[in-house]
């Protein structure tokens, strides 16, 4: 048999990867990590935010039902700073009605924030763990067959 010398050659090994290379995978890991932290801060202020209207949508939801129990010809009375002015029924299940809307339609906004930066913050979690499994490769000794 005839081995031409230009149609066989030895099996070479990978070029080592340059500190240049390694060094720019850092920071673009370092970049996504920033990336994500930020996500997370926003995402645990919108989770305060969301607390505090669910709060406020149970003490307005407790007053609609006290509204509710009363009378059509109760006095109800409002404060306004220091001074009580008094208001029909109507008047008060309107303004807590309309603080309801107000506050469902903040939570539903919320909401949507909260998803949307969840999603983001996921894809930079993939990107950490794809840039941190790239340098692992590049940097692990070579594994013999």
């Amino acid at each position: 048999m005839n081995i031409n010398s230009n149609s066989f050659k030895a099996p070479t090994s990978p070029t080592p990867p340059t500190q240049a290379e390694i060094q720019q995978l850092q920071d673009q890991l370092i970049k996504a990590r920033d990336a994500f932290q930020a996500h997370e801060t926003e995402l645990q202020k919108l989770s305060t935010s969301r607390s505090k209207l669910l709060t406020q949508l149970n003490e307005n939801e407790m007053v609609k039902k006290e509204f509710d129990l009363l009378e059509s010809d109760a006095k109800i009375y409002k404060l306004n700073g220091p001074v009580l002015f008094k208001q029909t029924k109507e008047e008060a299940e309107n303004t807590i009605t309309s603080r309801l809307d107000i506050i469902n339609n903040n939570l539903k906004q919320i909401e949507t924030n909260f998803k949307d930066i969840e999603k983001k913050a996921m894809e930079q979690r993939n990107k950490i763990f794809e840039y941190q499994n790239k340098i692992r490769s590049l940097t692990a000794p070579p594994q013999a067959q």
